[in-house]
């Protein structure tokens, strides 16, 4: 950053300060340029130093007052005039510096022999420092970051990370559960769930009553954790966000996958005594035994972020899946009820069934609700036994036959059919077909180009459904 102040101090440039600011100290100029025009300011972006020597606005004349406001309001930093026995000016006119006092722009005299290009190239060579001392500086915390990361894990790269910065820091989950630290408050993790699902790294500037929170992500293709820092904190822009990028490079090296559940969730699959249950219950949730919790069934279950974002809110132990539905205890217990809305509203998720049980009754009910949810499936099968074989074939033919016909079709019908089973899971594809989630990944991607078709839009979904159907009938 280099402040006016320091421009004005360059001994080399005599600079003489007209109209004084207050503020010179702080006002990062962001370039040092020359116009005449008289409407600059349509040009000008802010945090400018503008320098002329008043051929193009009468700098002497009533409309010199409207010239100094205009360039106040864009965000001008300061106004330079040269000065000399050549040029219109050989002292900064009076109306200039009334209408500047006025609007509270800082004004100062370029004197003779002084040429506008030494102003610029004093700034420029200024700002070049400026730049080295940034990357100096970054260069340096970076190694004392992988050193810390090294030896002492997330926590002390978060800690050095925060004295750098001379801000709070906090490093969070994807919704904004604690990986080092706290937990994020919850309506700094309410818009981190939505956050998840913009499709860049970028990091973005989450706003939540009178504060501005900035939010690094640290992953590769989504954010896999956040880093959490407040907006207005002081210093160069540019060595922060060298910073913040550098800190979450290497964070994202201790992240893998967002947390899903690991196997079947015992609450949910397993038929449990009243005791069990309750048993089961504090070893999930790390809770006292309670009587009664909240269940809650939802629909329409597509890849794997709805189920990875609520195992993240609630714990993978009261989580299960099956298909397309998702079945969740326990969230309004552990005052996450709202987060878990938030989750499945931004994963477009269809609210099946809501209530409050049991805990030994859980199993019970997440069974009934699979039975039914295949039953449903097995009805929509029957139907389309009843299509004649020859609308079904071209149907078929039309849908799949690229796919069908390309060379290892069959391998790629197979990972097809486990794709529309798991509900587009693909770790739970892995695991069904033995293979890594990488292969899976291009395998889909072969897949979707065959078709020519998305399958993240529910309706060619139903249509791939129902064509393999058809085949296997």
């Amino acid at each position: 950053m280099v402040t006016l102040e320091q421009l004005w101090s360059r001994s080399e440039l005599a600079l003489e300060i007209i109209v004084d600011s207050p503020t010179a100290a702080e006002q990062d100029v962001t370039i040092v340029h020359s116009s005449e025009l008289p409407e600059v300011d349509e040009w000008l972006a802010g945090g400018e130093v503008l320098l002329t020597i008043g051929v193009g606005q009468d700098l002497g004349a009533d409309t010199v007052a409207d010239y100094v406001r205009r360039l106040k309001d864009v965000g001008v930093h300061a106004l330079g005039i040269g000065l000399g026995s050549d040029l219109p000016w050989q002292e900064v006119p009076e109306r200039l510096i009334a209408g500047a006092e006025a609007v509270g722009l800082a004004v100062f005299g370029v004197p003779e022999p002084v040429p506008f290009v030494a102003v610029v190239d004093a700034f420029t060579r200024m700002r070049e420092a400026e730049t080295n001392r940034e990357l100096t500086r970054a260069s340096s915390a970076a190694r004392r970051f992988a050193n810390a990361l090294a030896h002492h894990g997330p926590g002390a790269l978060v800690a050095d990370l925060a004295e750098t910065l001379g801000a709070e820091v906090r490093f969070v989950s994807p919704t904004g559960r604690a990986l080092s630290g706290e937990n994020a408050e919850d309506d700094v993790r309410a818009a981190l769930i939505e956050e998840y699902l913009t499709p860049t790294l970028s990091p973005r500037l989450i706003r939540t009553g009178a504060r501005i929170i900035e939010a690094v992500p640290s992953g590769s293709d989504r954010p896999l954790g956040w880093i959490l820092t407040p907006a207005e904190a002081a210093g160069s822009p540019k060595t922060r966000a060298l910073l913040l990028s550098t800190a979450a490079a290497l964070l994202a090296m201790t992240l893998t996958e967002l947390p899903a559940p690991a196997g079947p969730s015992r609450l949910f699959e397993s038929e449990l005594s009243t005791e069990e249950a309750r048993a089961e219950w504090t070893r999930a949730t790390g809770l006292a035994p309670v009587a009664t919790t909240g269940v809650r069934f939802f629909a329409g279950v597509r890849g794997d972020t709805a189920e990875h974002l609520i195992a993240d809110i609630v714990g993978a132990a009261l989580v299960t899946r099956a298909g397309s539905l998702l079945g969740i205890a326990g969230g309004a217990d552990l005052g996450l009820e709202d987060l878990v809305t938030r989750a499945a509203t931004v994963a477009c998720l269809e609210p099946v069934a809501e209530k409050r049980i049991p805990v030994s009754q859980i199993h019970h009910m997440w069974t009934l609700l699979r039975t039914q949810h295949e039953t449903e499936a097995s009805e929509v099968k029957a139907l389309l036994s009843a299509v004649d074989e020859e609308t079904a074939d071209r149907f078929v033919d039309r849908v799949l036959g690229e796919l069908i016909r390309a060379r290892g079709g069959q391998e790629l019908l197979e990972t097809l059919r486990a794709f529309i089973q798991a509900g587009g899971a693909k770790e739970r594809i892995a695991a069904e077909l033995g293979i890594h989630r990488h292969t899976v990944r291009a395998r889909m991607a072969k897949i979707e180009k065959l078709l020519g078709r998305d399958l993240s839009r529910a309706e060619t979904l139903q249509a791939v459904s129902m064509a393999l159907e058809l085949a296997e009938l």
